[in-house]
């Protein structure tokens, strides 16, 4: 049983001994399998030790908009525009740490809103980047005092920790009490893996560093296990349904773009409520406190 399994068995967001696989290997690794809990549906990895803090701090970009010697220009994402419209009003004015801020799209939509922000990015060519356009990365929370940050997000990070309690506990020292923390995460009950049981979507889907896929109750239970009140868990649907019509027909990522005619404002708000209603969206936005 990997630490990480032991871990969330410890809290009782799955039991070991109930584990099935779910699927024979992640995308990248033949000698990993994904793992499911049939009663709390939480999806995990069958090991985590080949996750490490080394592979990410040195792990080498890859995306084409980031050769060496080239100018950085990092597109400016749908997720990144949807978060700042959504969760603006959470930082503006606001101390504010984006942990795992990756090439900086957050920083880039809200930094010059909050009074003072950060990214914490533990990849070194990535903060290089980051710090390149002018924005504040630090490496790790050591450097920050207890209690001085208003509010924390964490977008698609908490899924990559090998020891997310500990990350969580370290989170919660460094913001005020009555500080917020915004963690989006990927959805265990994925319409497209658990409703529509699309197999080229779980081929491509299941990955080496998404150790764990959590469900409302579980990522509910991991935050107030750490001592985080006022938990507020969301739906929160990623793709529109071209983009689902198009895994189905296809077997393909990417329909939302190739299939826009099918897309429309009013569509794509009654499709992904209608997930939401029996909990089947490709993701879930927990809002807390710490008090």
């Amino acid at each position: 049983m990997s630490n990480l399994i032991a871990k969330l068995e410890s809290i009782g967001v799955l039991s070991g001994a109930r584990l099935e696989e779910y699927y024979p290997r992640v995308r990248d690794r033949d000698d990993v399998a994904v793992l499911r809990d049939p009663v709390t549906e939480v999806i995990v990895l069958s090991r985590s030790d080949h996750m490490s803090e080394e592979y990410y701090t040195e792990r080498e970009e890859k995306h084409s908009y980031s050769i060496h010697g080239a100018e950085i220009v990092t597109p400016r994402l749908e997720d990144n525009t949807r978060r700042a419209a959504e969760f603006g009003g959470y930082i503006r004015d606001k101390r504010w740490l984006d942990f795992g801020c990756g090439l900086g799209g957050m920083l880039d939509e809200l930094a010059s809103e909050a009074s003072w922000a950060a990214g914490l990015e533990p990849n070194k060519e990535r903060a290089a980047i980051v710090r390149g356009r002018g924005h504040n990365v630090i490496g790790g929370l050591s450097s920050l005092e207890e209690g001085s940050i208003d509010v924390v997000t964490m977008f698609h990070v908490l899924e990559h920790l090998t020891e997310p309690v500990a990350i969580l506990e370290a989170v919660r020292r460094v913001l005020r009490p009555g500080g917020t923390l915004l963690v989006e995460v990927p959805h265990a009950r994925d319409a497209l893996f658990t409703l529509y049981d699309c197999e080229a979507f779980k081929r491509f889907t299941f990955w080496s560093e998404h150790l764990v896929l959590h469900t409302r109750r579980s990522l509910q239970a991991l935050l107030r296990h750490v001592g985080y009140e006022a938990v507020e868990t969301m739906a929160q649907q990623r793709y529109p349904l071209a983009n689902h019509q198009y895994w189905l027909s296809k077997g393909k990522p990417g329909g939302h773009n190739e299939w826009r005619f099918l897309a429309s404002p009013a569509l794509d708000a009654e499709y992904a409520a209608s997930l939401a209603k029996v909990d089947r969206t490709d993701t879930l936005v927990s809002v807390c406190v710490h008090r």
